[in-house]
């Protein structure tokens, strides 16, 4: 009877010992099945406001597997200048268009975010106290508005005049007869000009 029951013992052990190794690994994730989410899931970025601070979130109430690690559809259109624990600093390049971030844990779990670069939506405007300038008059105001400090002046055509000052408002001065056009770019690289005409003596 004794060796029935040490029989019936070493014949059962086994499957004892598969069952708890089965309800052991049963309470691990699976590999990449829990997902994560990325907040803001969309951005969109303008040359002046260039970064954002990008979150992954695990979509269930397990505990984040750190670490993230982060990466970019696109590169030549923003890099990810700073990451640390869940978070990630993305910084946009001076192109537009769109591109994705991914965030993507140890275990293999990944979440995406959107990332829209368009250029800036408000309007630079250059006007002059005068756009014509007759004889015996050979300078003129020149002022920019609606853009972003600081401002960079040029003409067009050095022969015919230069601009003096800096600022939004800068003074051209016309040494001959003849068109030149100013032009004015901002902080965010928008640009405007103006034409202005000194007429011959």
């Amino acid at each position: 009877m004794k060796k029935v029951v040490f029989l019936c013992f070493i014949l059962v052990l086994p499957v004892v010992l598969l069952l708890g190794m089965s309800l052991l690994t049963g309470c691990e994730s699976a590999e990449g099945t829990e997902g994560l989410q990325v907040e803001p899931s969309s951005i969109t970025l303008t040359p002046s406001s260039n970064t954002v601070t990008f979150t992954a979130i695990l979509n269930v109430t397990n505990a984040l597997s750190l670490p993230i690690t982060w990466s970019l559809k696109d590169s030549s259109l923003g890099s990810i200048i700073g990451s640390s624990g869940s978070t990630a600093i993305y910084q946009r390049s001076s192109r537009n268009g769109d591109n994705v971030i991914t965030a993507r844990d140890q275990y293999g779990n990944e979440g995406f975010a959107a990332i829209n670069q368009i250029s800036e939506t408000y309007v630079l405007t250059v006007t002059a106290s005068a756009t014509v300038l007759s004889s015996g008059t050979n300078a003129c105001t020149v002022t920019a508005s609606g853009g972003i400090a600081p401002y960079r002046w040029s003409v067009g055509n050095p022969s015919l005049g230069s601009v003096s000052g800096t600022g939004s408002s800068v003074m051209y001065q016309s040494s001959q007869a003849g068109s030149n056009v100013i032009t004015v770019r901002d902080g965010n690289g928008v640009s405007a000009s103006i034409a202005i005409t000194r007429t011959a003596s």
